[in-house]
């Protein structure tokens, strides 16, 4: 009975395997992002990476999917990298440096939708060509045309980001195992929803092209 746990193919055995994955995309998307422009294209071949393992498009390996990807989008998400990454900074700074009562309501929306927009844009990077500004349009339409599952993804990353914040405070002594998963750990938890909400657009696309 407990060899069988620790058979090939048996879920213990599978939960190690995803966890190891997680691991070694958090590590490739922590070298990824040290020059700081390449970032978006860490964050999109994160994305595709989870997307294709989860959905057992992968045969690679995470390593070797999440360079693939991160060479395919180098440019374009390069590009994105630098509207999306100038937005967040003017977000953050807006509630540091501009502390005015009367804003609070526009900057709470703007922080919102930005933090509902973030995780689509570089999931939808990785399976579309089209200018930033229009992956940012098409985002955005997504998170509002498939609101619940939005909002679901963007509940489900900041639940990830709680509980390793909680850990370091609480339990400082596991902290390094979750510091390791990193924010892959969310990308890998919030990739089914991501697909749902993406479905309808994929959908089109597939009519489009036929």
């Amino acid at each position: 009975m407990i060899s069988r746990l620790f058979e090939r193919g048996a879920p213990l055995w599978n939960a190690a395997e995803t966890l190891g994955e997680i691991v070694v995309v958090n590590l490739l998307l922590v070298l990824s992002a040290l020059p700081v422009v390449t970032f978006g294209a860490g964050l999109t071949a994160a994305y595709d990476t989870a997307r294709r393992l989860q959905t057992g498009d992968d045969h690679d390996g995470a390593a070797r999917t999440f360079r693939r990807s991160f060479r395919a989008n180098l440019a374009g998400a390069t590009l994105l990298w630098l509207v999306v990454g100038a937005v967040g900074v003017a977000v953050l700074a807006s509630w540091l440096f501009l502390p005015i009562a009367g804003l609070a309501v526009v900057k709470t929306l703007v922080t919102g939708v930005y933090m509902l927009v973030w995780p689509l844009i570089w999931a939808m990077q990785a399976r579309f060509e089209n200018s930033a500004l229009r992956m940012i349009r098409n985002a955005t339409v997504v998170a509002v045309g498939s609101l619940p599952l939005a909002v679901g993804v963007a509940a489900t990353q900041l639940g990830v980001i709680a509980v390793i914040v909680a850990t370091w405070v609480y339990m400082p002594q596991i902290v390094a195992l979750l510091l390791l998963l990193g924010y892959p750990l969310a990308v890998f938890a919030s990739t089914p929803l991501i697909e749902r909400a993406m479905a309808p657009l994929l959908m089109q696309a597939e009519v489009d092209r036929d």
